[in-house]
């Protein structure tokens, strides 16, 4: 049976990737931090799923085995005779993936064991590339050619709705049926192979990465961060509510001009695919907190991201970009003391004044106009957010 390296088994590691993995026919190594949960996989060597749409029925992975991050060696001789890696446990936490790794691919060119996929499933733009670089960084002696030999880094786009779950004390995961793995087929190592089963492999990375992480993600994120400052708890209050959903297809249209725009899509084609994404937000019986969603506000402020990138490009293109500028100012005032980013943000505002934190966080310059709009959307909605009276009518 081949084999398959996958790093983080967190929800979309067992809900997505994982669950993929298993219908491609590989047996599954997964690499977590988390000690209970490894035990856990390692009990039976398998783990559940439950299908949202299909009234919750379970569905079973197996073939599957769980190694702890932090046992290198182990990790290492795992890759060394794998035919796949792949990746999904935040961008910020890649650095620590980098590791095991190289140790991995060190082995690989000592046995030549021949030159390895790795899918870095990131929520980021060029998520390949940032794996790759944080690869390099780990030694100097091991060199970008050498690296190249030994493993390919194509990027890939994500998307499927999975929550963590636990029935009668075991972790387990709920999934929508509709998902999208897309992967950059020209930096495959062959080109013409298929390594994951149902996945979508194409020429133009770009297009699917930028539709999904801003539409998908930057809806979800300016809900979030808009609810936040409602004093709302879970996504479900916010979709409840009508003029808050209006508000959230605002803000995807915003985007979609800017994606219709740049990659030929029809405006139609985007539409329609904003009206799956708010119905997939709305699914009944589950429940989704904002403070997952809206989780690590800094890496979803940077230039690029989810809110920042479109909003930007809308603002250089001439395209209306009123609701994005709301969504940045909203993230700017998300202040959950739980959540380290957050803490560290609000700590920058109040020693550095919201002015210097904008352009701290987002790199627009202090002297645009853009600049200037968010600032007054943040003194406005931090007037609204003391007593949670902001109304989904419109931006600043």
């Amino acid at each position: 049976m081949k084999k398959a390296v996958h790093f983080g088994a967190g929800s979309i590691g067992r809900g997505f990737i994982g669950d993929l993995l298993h219908d491609t026919g590989y047996e599954i190594v997964l690499v977590d931090v988390d000690k209970n949960i490894v035990e856990q996989i390692n009990k039976t060597n398998s783990y559940d799923l439950y299908i949202i749409e299909e009234n919750y029925k379970k569905k079973t992975i197996d073939n599957v085995k769980a190694v702890l991050l932090t046992d290198t060696d182990k990790i290492a001789g795992e890759i060394a005779g794998a035919e796949l890696v792949t990746v999904s446990v935040w961008v910020d936490n890649l650095p620590g993936v980098a590791v095991p790794l190289l140790a991995g691919l060190k082995k690989r060119v000592g046995k030549e064991a021949g030159k390895l996929d790795v899918l870095t499933c990131e929520n980021a733009i060029h998520n390949g590339s940032i794996l790759k670089n944080e690869v390099l960084k780990l030694d100097a002696d091991f060199t970008e050619d050498m690296l190249d030999k030994a493993a390919a880094f194509p990027d890939t786009a994500v998307d499927r709705m999975v929550l963590a779950s636990e029935r009668n004390g075991v972790k387990s995961v709920d999934i929508g049926l509709a998902h999208e793995l897309v992967i950059e087929k020209s930096k495959l190592t062959d080109p013409e192979s298929e390594p994951v089963k149902g996945a979508v492999y194409t020429e133009n990375m770009d297009k699917y990465i930028e539709r999904k992480l801003f539409i998908i993600n930057g809806g979800h994120a300016w809900a979030g961060y808009m609810g936040h400052i409602c004093g709302f708890t879970t996504m479900q209050e916010v979709f409840e509510d009508e003029n808050f959903t209006s508000s959230v297809r605002e803000v995807m249209q915003e985007i979609g001009a800017l994606i219709a725009q740049k990659y030929n899509f029809s405006i139609d084609e985007l539409n329609n695919y904003i009206d799956f994404v708010i119905n997939r937000f709305k699914t009944p019986g589950i429940t989704d907190y904002i403070s997952r969603v809206s989780r690590n506000p800094i890496r979803k402020l940077k230039a690029g991201e989810r809110l920042t990138g479109p909003c930007i490009q809308c603002e250089e293109r001439g395209l209306k970009n009123d609701r994005l500028i709301e969504g940045i100012a909203a993230a700017l005032l998300y202040d959950i003391s739980e959540d380290k980013q957050s803490s560290e943000l609000q700590t920058h505002i109040k020693e550095h004044g919201i002015e210097e934190s904008v352009s701290f966080y987002t790199s627009i310059p202090a002297d645009s106009k853009l600049h200037k709009k968010i600032v007054e959307n943040y003194k406005i909605l931090s007037e609204k957010k003391k007593s949670h009276s902001y109304t989904a009518t419109g931006g600043v």
